[in-house]
């Protein structure tokens, strides 16, 4: 899965059903939020109190994987991590890192 352009958020179909510019406007901050705490999105966007399939990109798992599960978007906004996540004195760290390289791909396109 891509980031969405802010425009054009990727919505769960239940909630597309009756997608409104509230939900779109929830979907963009919701998925800039993620993407600031070192996760991405593996399926659209469900609501904020919904279960969501989510991938920690920290690399905080044996030998460097990430970890995938489900985590309710209302816990992220409160950079909540999922269990066996780095250290909090390492995690900064590499979320900075991770936001740098971002920036560096971006400069690139």
């Amino acid at each position: 899965m891509t980031e969405q352009t802010p425009e054009l958020p990727e919505l769960d179909p239940v909630l597309k059903q009756g997608a409104n510019d509230r939900n779109v406007r929830a979907a963009n901050k919701a998925l800039a939020r993620i993407y600031e705490l070192g996760w991405e999105p593996l399926a659209p966007y469900p609501g904020s109190d919904t279960h969501w399939k989510v991938r920690c990109i920290l690399g905080c798992q044996d030998g460097g994987a990430n970890w995938e599960g489900v985590m309710f978007y209302s816990h992220m906004r409160r950079a909540r991590r999922h269990a066996g996540c780095l250290p909090k004195n390492t995690q900064a760290t590499a979320v900075e890192a991770l936001a740098k390289a971002r920036e560096g791909l971006k400069s690139v396109r």
